[in-house]
């Protein structure tokens, strides 16, 4: 069992999986991973090709169904629900996995002469992958939770509730099937100099190499399509991208286990909170 729902660029939501009396959805395609455009070239004599890059193509998804009841008015009302050229939100939901896809309407097609008459409905997704609809959070500590429910607790046994450790650790799991970015917020407590946000596995790392002061927050967006650095001070945003360090990554979120941690080089780990936000991403449902 599945649902689609689809919302325009007025913000109205229809839902078109369960509307039987009018639609009847007979297929769609353009849900699973969409075609990778594989480059290629070719060097003297050698066999083969070298590789040179790779890439997801758009997604287009289309959905055919077949017009029940007043025929005439529930054709001309998709007219009013997909207007052409502009964009819209599909919705889709299945046991496994909830999620959302943005696009614009190409085409609607329709033969008016059949007995039972079908519609076709074309949208491009210039961006391939599906989002999940809820956000994972994660917070960079050294106190790391240790806390769980549910819970029972033995007078000669006590759980820790947390727990400190060396050094700030956070872990984030991405159980989607493609790499993502994120949103990493940081609240500054005190005056601190160079910030730097690594990953433990791949050592790549994140630097700004300037100096903060009490109550400056800064945020990093590693999303593509939206990368950058802004910092909050005094009621005013200021974009720091200059500050961003040599060798510097957009640290992203590869499918799995992500290991990240902090350092400071003027000042206490502990003058800083960082948090994490990310939406997974899925290439097909």
């Amino acid at each position: 069992m599945y649902t689609l729902k689809i919302k325009n660029t007025n913000g109205e939501t229809f839902e078109l999986s369960h509307d039987y009396d009018n639609y009847y959805i007979t297929g769609v395609q353009g849900l699973t991973p969409p075609a990778t455009n594989i480059n290629t070239a070719k060097a003297g004599i050698i066999d083969g090709t070298f590789f040179n890059s790779a890439s997801v193509e758009e997604r287009n998804i289309v959905i055919t169904l077949v017009l029940n009841g007043d025929i005439e008015s529930n054709r001309q009302k998709l007219y009013r629900i997909f207007p052409r050229k502009t964009p819209c939100t599909i919705f889709f939901k299945n046991e496994n996995r909830d999620v959302k896809i943005q696009g614009y309407v190409e085409t609607i097609e329709s033969d008016l002469f059949t007995k039972r008459e079908q519609v076709q409905i074309s949208i491009i997704c210039p961006r391939p992958y599906f989002e999940d609809l809820a956000v994972i959070c994660a917070e960079l500590s050294k106190s790391l939770a240790l806390f769980e429910f549910p819970f029972s607790i033995e007078v000669s046994e006590p759980i820790p509730i947390s727990e400190i450790t060396d050094y700030p650790l956070c872990e984030i799991v991405n159980s989607g099937d493609a790499e993502c970015g994120c949103v990493i917020d940081i609240d500054v407590h005190a005056a601190i100099q160079g910030l730097k946000i690594m990953n433990m596995q791949t050592e790549q790392f994140f630097f700004l190499d300037t100096a903060f002061v009490n109550h400056d927050r800064i945020r990093i967006n590693t999303n593509s399509g939206q990368m950058g650095v802004r910092m909050e001070r005094g009621g005013s945003s200021y974009n720091i991208l200059n500050t961003v360090g040599e060798n510097s990554t957009w640290l992203r979120l590869v499918p799995g286990l992500n290991r990240f941690t902090y350092t400071i080089d003027d000042g206490d780990t502990g003058d800083v909170d960082i948090s994490f936000t990310a939406t997974l991403l899925y290439g097909g449902v």
